[in-house]
């Protein structure tokens, strides 16, 4: 009866005379809900040039019996529905929608906690569609926690007459599931070994549907691999035999041209060119060139996939850059180690860094120098986050250390740490946010380019200040830097209307020059922000202002979310 409906409401948009259609009388489900189950666009509050909702009148009697099933799905089986046609100018539908079913109780049989998966809780309205979808949530909750063959039985009675509703939910894990052999198929010019490497699982670990997840998106981070197949379809009883397939590129050279902008770096432009399997095995060749009002760079990487879950790397770059007061003109080499332990990066390297600080507007601050820095690099990563650009929940830790040792090869002893970390709570249909950062520099002899100073401001940092445009400033109102800063950021993200979502913000910065725990200067702003989602993330929009000082304000545009 439901899709016929549908098929009907869909041959009418096809033939309509429409007029505007409202509804009266409903409380519990909103009008919005209402022209969503009908599959009715409504304009955004901007768009007066739309068309407002609305229907064939010749079709209102089909709305009306699909409204009445969508709210039986609803838990809603005394609504009473009219539609009335007024001058032939629009539509209106009456609702009573009269007592729901509510849930009475709920019996949960399992030896796992699923409490957490289970949306309904006792006197709650009872949700047909809620209902499947728990049997699916739970389905895929056991076969994460390694019971690939757990049976669901999941039941509900409802009483019309009392209006209440029963649930049962029995599970049966039968056994624990294990992977069991992984087998390969690779093209030539990638080796079995290598594709494994890139694999979260092995053989007699405990099943799981998340590692098959995670072993898709590293080998997809692959860009010399096109294809990607694992075939978990196979069961021998609670063994789960494991075959890869993998395709490579035909065409493994690509170029790539870009045009961009964001409030840090205005207008960008960027090209480049990268072998996705130079000399086989994944390795990777590339060159890129970009240019913004603030840097040009030159960068060019190759990189190499170990069989120990390990990639070796190398990176030389130019860059030309302007800072508020002076520029910096840098060469550097670097040669790096990552190892990847499951959701843990740790990176090891050693980088050469030639500086050359130039047009100083202040040489006291800025002075103009030469430098030749030969560093250690140390960092960790550990990153849960459900998506990159688009987190809806999960957390990160990410922890950088450098130093250098005055001699022959370096013209400074210097100690530099960061650190950051983020947890996104989901909250349903919006997510709160949380995000932490500090970072510390230390000279004990020699001197570093001022551009190893810290900085703040920006839609990276606190957003009611321009980029590198916070705290102390010079004769000039430059930045002069400074050498330790910690920096707070607390986000309220909600829908507002289809693809568009907002943002309620506050971001608060710490900066000092001293060794000690005190600061010398504290910003909080406060701010509110503009989400529009598109397939390669949401395309951001952010008004930050000073609590302390009104008049200092900054917008700031960009993709994605920050964190």
């Amino acid at each position: 009866m439901k899709y016929l409906l549908l098929l009907f409401l869909l041959f009418s948009l096809l033939h309509a005379n429409n007029v505007p259609l409202y509804f009266q009388g409903n409380k519990v489900l909103s009008s919005s809900d209402l022209y969503e189950a009908l599959d009715i666009d409504v304009p955004l509050f901007f768009e007066f040039w739309k068309d407002p909702p609305g229907i064939d009148p010749k079709m209102q009697a089909l709305y009306v019996e699909y409204l009445k099933e969508f709210y039986k799905s609803k838990g809603f089986y005394h609504t009473n529905i009219v539609s009335n046609t007024v001058n032939n100018k629009n539509v209106t539908i009456t609702i009573e929608e009269n007592a729901p079913i509510v849930i009475a109780n709920i019996e949960t049989i399992s030896t796992l906690d699923v409490d957490a998966i289970t949306p309904f809780k006792k006197g709650m309205l009872f949700d047909a569609q809620q209902f499947a979808e728990s049997k699916k949530a739970l389905k895929k909750f056991y076969v994460n926690k390694g019971f690939c063959n757990a049976k669901i039985d999941a039941k509900s009675w409802l009483d019309i007459e009392k209006n209440t509703a029963y649930l049962l939910y029995s599970i049966t894990p039968n056994k624990r599931c294990y992977f069991g052999k992984v087998s390969v198929s690779s093209p030539q010019t990638i080796q079995s070994d290598i594709v494994r490497t890139f694999l979260k699982f092995k053989e007699r670990e405990r099943y799981s549907t998340e590692l098959i997840r995670q072993s898709y998106d590293a080998l997809y981070a692959q860009e010399g691999i096109a294809k990607v197949l694992i075939d978990v379809s196979e069961r021998h009883e609670n063994i789960v035999p494991v075959h890869v397939s993998i395709e490579d590129h035909d065409r493994p050279i690509r170029f790539n041209m870009g045009l961009g902008f964001s409030s840090d770096e205005g207008f960008a432009f960027s090209m480049g060119m990268k072998h996705r399997n130079f000399l086989s095995n994944l390795k990777t060749l590339s060159l890129k060139g970009r240019y913004t009002d603030v840097k040009k760079s030159l960068t060019g990487t190759f990189s190499m996939p170990l069989r120990n879950r390990n990639i070796l790397g190398a990176e030389v770059g130019y860059v030309d850059e302007r800072f508020e007061g002076y520029k910096e003109r840098r060469t550097y080499e670097t040669l790096y180690l990552n190892q990847y332990r499951s959701e843990h990066t740790f990176f090891e390297g050693i980088k050469y860094d030639h500086a050359l600080t130039y047009a100083s507007k202040d040489v006291a601050a800025f002075q103009n120098s030469d430098l030749y820095l030969l560093s250690l690099l140390l960092g960790w990563r550990y990153d849960v986050r459900d998506k990159f650009l688009d987190p809806t929940r999960g957390y990160f830790i990410k922890s950088d250390l450098s130093g250098a040792h005055n001699t022959l090869l370096s013209d400074a002893t210097y100690l530099k740490y960061e650190f950051s970390g983020g947890y996104i709570h989901n909250m349903g249909s919006s997510v709160l946010a949380f995000r932490a950062k500090y970072g510390s520099i230390k000279v004990f002899d020699g001197a570093v380019p001022a551009s190893y100073r810290f900085y703040a401001g920006g839609m990276n940092s606190n957003r009611a200040y321009s980029y590198r445009m916070l705290g102390p400033k010079n004769i000039n109102n430059n930045p002069v830097g400074f050498s330790r800063v910690a920096e707070g950021t607390v986000e309220y993200r909600f829908p507002i209307s289809g693809n568009f979502r907002g943002v309620l913000f506050s971001d608060t910065t710490l900066i000092g020059n001293s060794t000690g725990s005190n600061y010398d200067n504290t910003y909080v702003s406060v701010g509110a922000g503009l989400r529009y989602s598109t397939p390669i993330g949401p395309i951001a929009l952010d008004f930050g202002i000073d609590t302390a000082d009104t008049n200092q304000y900054a917008v700031h545009f960009h993709i994605g979310e920050l964190f």
